[in-house]
């Protein structure tokens, strides 16, 4: 064994018994409740199953697995767009798949579309705006615009900003083992926060229905029990303080109100 490996070895040795020690302080954590991955699968169940009539869902990003698509009842069309084709291939949740990139528009008639959504895709992004452009022209009146996404002044986001982009990657991998292929991708956060899509909607004919924000993204510094400690506090602070542009998450549900 060289030195080097060594080194390594002891790191995960040492990150292995950190992260044995977060998750027994996570759980008295009152953050950790919100789970707003489970919030966003709901939100999009309760728009299907909700709507009397026939639903045309758009899963933006929506790669090898769609999440909702279990209440799929044959009156509902869900469409898993995205620019993998080979992740495409692998979903077999829904019954229409489109490989495009929504930064071209989106390939749907002007007021055909009853609900577009995504999870953790519009960080990667890089002209936000032109986005909610083209979902405003392609969603009926009264559609839905539902979307998760991390904040961009999270402490772990402010970190992936600052980091250059092949360092941030190297990092994710490194600290959070069996992340490649899921994390670690470019992310740019244009418009990723409460006020700014709040605007950037209220602008494009939108109304809000519901903003849910979760403030939990210690698992990040989970390798470093200081840390962990540290970023948790800060979540407590920043959640009693209402203050959303700082969240870790954010989930807007908008609806499509006037031309």
């Amino acid at each position: 064994m060289t030195r080097g490996s060594g080194i390594i070895r002891g790191l995960g040795a040492l990150f292995a018994a950190n992260r044995k020690l977060c998750r027994r302080v996570e759980a008295f954590l009152p953050q950790v409740k919100v789970d707003i991955f489970s919030q966003y699968t709901q939100t999009v169940t309760n728009l299907i199953k909700g709507s009397a009539q026939k639903v045309i869902v758009i899963d933006v990003g929506g790669g090898k697995h769609c999440p909702f698509a279990g209440v799929d009842d044959g009156d509902t069309t869900i469409v898993a767009m995205d620019i993998s084709e080979g992740d495409l291939r692998q979903n077999g949740d829904v019954n229409g798949r489109l490989v495009a990139d929504i930064m071209g528009g989106l390939p749907f008639r002007s007021r055909t579309v009853d609900v577009i959504t995504s999870r953790s895709v519009l960080e990667h992004v890089e002209d936000v705006t032109s986005f909610v452009e083209h979902a405003s022209s392609v969603l009926k009146l009264g559609g839905y615009w539902v979307h998760l996404f991390p904040s961009k002044f999270s402490p772990f986001a402010l970190i992936n900003q600052l980091l250059p982009r092949n360092v941030s990657r190297a990092a994710v991998y490194f600290f959070r083992p069996g992340s490649k292929g899921v994390l670690g991708f470019p992310a740019f956060y244009d418009k990723c926060y409460y006020s700014a899509m709040r605007n950037l909607l209220l602008n494009n004919g939108f109304e809000l229905v519901d903003v849910k924000a979760s403030y939990y993204q210690s698992q990040y510094f989970d390798f470093c029990l200081p840390l962990f400690a540290a970023s948790a506090i800060y979540e407590v602070l920043v959640e009693l303080l209402g203050l959303r542009n700082l969240a870790a998450y954010i989930l807007v549900v908008a609806r499509r109100a006037r031309v």
